[in-house]
């Protein structure tokens, strides 16, 4: 029997759970495709290295440094390639390693599915039990269904591929399926996923697949489905399946709206849907990644004045440039939307016993201060939204990155109800999210296009540094506008009498074009299809 060479490092290195009692048993190097399919152990060993297969935000250089949210000192080289506009076929294989590895995905993606098609080619004859059987075979298509999702949420239509190519394998001529075949595919495997797993995964098994998170995965993939870039006719048959699928997540059983905005990111709630868990053993470095510098922090994705503009003052609902919004430029950071200060560290906010020092001269957290200036946040902003202030940044960090949470699809279903021409029940579920405890926003009124922007204002605040505004921006196909505002950050200077004037300054040139509204396949990718992959439209 063939060794399975390609897997082994896999499950050395991101199995989920220990396994040391039964890896034990035989040397790694001697596995065969007979050990993994017919014991139970190992077999689920198997699947749990491929949920590794999906990216998490936890990464040094976040998804959020390639759009308007924040940007990073660590990684921007990959970052100012997507800003600038200089993105190509070539370069976007810079990505694929160090500190944006999840950006390009192409390729990660098809490695993982290689090992999701071995599964799905050898399991009807595995000896293991049916019941364990079909539950792992869910998890397997909730897998390949989100990581097909990642890849067309990327690059549009892609290549199905459900065989297992042998390593060095001369035939690879694929050839792109369309973006609607894809979305057909991914519905396929969840539903069929769905008649497979338990409607929630607790104890023990927290943090698996689950009926409820398939449910999530298909509202996401229609709404996407539905949103201009994908739908250039508008057509409402779409719009209908995004908006029936995302009412179907908000009736589900045992979901609620969590009181306290900042702690869904970190404690057992009932907000959230589907999570991905962390131990000390396999965690990651957020706090030391983020932290301001004056911490022994590495200052890395700080939020854009771009953001910071964006969230409204609490009273009024009106962001500061608007006319009787409230906003006092000599209190910049008084009295805004509670989520600005669940989410951002600026000039004053606390911060581990002390306030942040972003103020020059010699402010701690500045580029005068101790510390030194490498790890200083060129925007006046540190991003605080997941940073755990009762976890140590010398340590791997252990808080959850959330995939699926309730609010978002109250905000998808506004957003559907918003192409099908019902306003009134749009802005219910956006002032459900507006109006819930600790947030308590005033509610929106607007209509028209102005209740467009406030829906899409809406998600830009509640859902900001989740991997979603990137996304957000394309498949309305208005990055073109949104990214080709510089990244604006702000100089804070500290007067002899004590007070702060807050100078605007510009942190990055941008300049966002046509092609980017997708990624570009990597040349390397055609060029081994023997050119039987058509590159995305625009790239060279």
């Amino acid at each position: 029997m063939k060794k399975i060479t390609y897997i082994s490092l896999i499950l050395l290195s991101s199995i989920f759970i220990s396994c040391d009692d039964f890896l034990d048993r035989k040397p790694l190097d001697k596995m065969t495709e007979e050990d993994v399919f017919n014991e139970e152990a190992l077999l689920t060993a198997y699947v749990n290295a491929c949920y590794n297969a999906y990216p998490t935000g936890f990464e040094e250089a976040m998804m959020s440094s390639t759009t308007d949210e924040t940007y990073t000192r660590h990684g921007k080289e990959s970052s100012i390639i997507v800003s600038r506009g200089e993105m190509t076929a070539d370069n976007i294989t810079t990505f694929d390693s160090g500190r944006f590895s999840n950006f390009n995905y192409w390729e990660k993606a098809y490695e993982y599915l290689r090992n999701v098609n071995i599964y799905f080619e050898k399991i009807d004859k595995a000896t293991v039990s049916e019941d364990l059987k079909s539950r792992l075979t869910g998890e397997m298509k909730f897998i390949r269904a989100f990581i097909y999702s990642n890849l067309i949420w990327r690059f549009g239509g892609v290549p199905i591929i459900t065989r297992s190519y042998s390593m060095g394998e001369e035939d690879y001529s694929v050839t792109r399926n369309t973006y609607d075949e894809c979305v057909e595919f991914i519905l396929s495997d969840l539903n069929d996923a769905i008649t497979r797993l338990p409607d929630k995964m607790e104890g023990t098994n927290s943090g698996r697949a689950c009926a409820d998170a398939c449910k999530a995965l298909k509202a996401r993939v229609l709404l996407y489905a539905a949103s201009p870039l994908n739908n250039p006719n508008n057509e409402q048959s779409k719009w209908q399946k995004a908006r029936d699928a995302s009412l179907e997540i908000l009736q589900l059983q045992g979901y609620e709206l969590a009181s306290d905005y900042r702690s869904i990111f970190f404690e057992s709630n009932k907000e959230v849907i589907f999570r991905r868990e962390y131990t000390k053993v396999n965690g990651h470095r957020m706090n030391l990644y983020n932290s301001p510098n004056g911490y022994d922090g590495w200052g890395g994705n700080c939020p854009l004045q771009n953001l910071v503009d964006d969230y409204e003052m609490k009273v009024t609902g009106k962001k500061p440039a608007e006319a009787g919004s409230g906003y006092d430029p000599a209190n910049p950071y008084e009295g805004r939307d509670p989520r600005f200060y669940a989410s951002i560290l600026y000039n004053g906010a606390m911060y581990r016993g002390r306030a942040v020092e972003v103020f020059i001269p010699k402010g701690r957290d500045s580029s005068q201060g101790d510390v030194g200036s490498w790890n200083t946040s060129l925007t006046g902003y540190y991003l605080y939204k997941f940073i755990d202030e009762n976890q140590s940044l010398s340590e791997t960090n252990t808080q959850p990155w959330v995939y699926f949470r309730l609010a978002e699809f109250y905000l998808n279903y506004a957003e559907a109800q918003y192409y099908l021409g019902n306003e009134d029940e749009c802005r219910v579920a956006i002032n459900k999210v507006r109006s819930r405890k600790g947030v308590e926003m005033p509610l929106v009124t607007e209509t028209g296009v102005r209740l467009l922007e406030k829906l899409r204002n809406e998600r830009r605040i509640e859902l900001s540094f989740e991997n979603h505004r990137y996304f957000d921006l394309r498949r309305w196909l208005i990055a073109e506008t949104y990214e080709n505002i510089d990244a604006k950050g702000v100089e804070v200077v500290k007067e002899s009498d004590g007070t702060f004037t807050y100078n605007p300054i510009m942190v990055l040139e941008r300049n966002f074009l046509p092609q980017h509204y997708l990624l570009p396949i990597p040349r390397a990718e055609i060029i081994k299809s023997k050119d039987s992959l058509v590159q995305n439209p625009n790239y060279k």
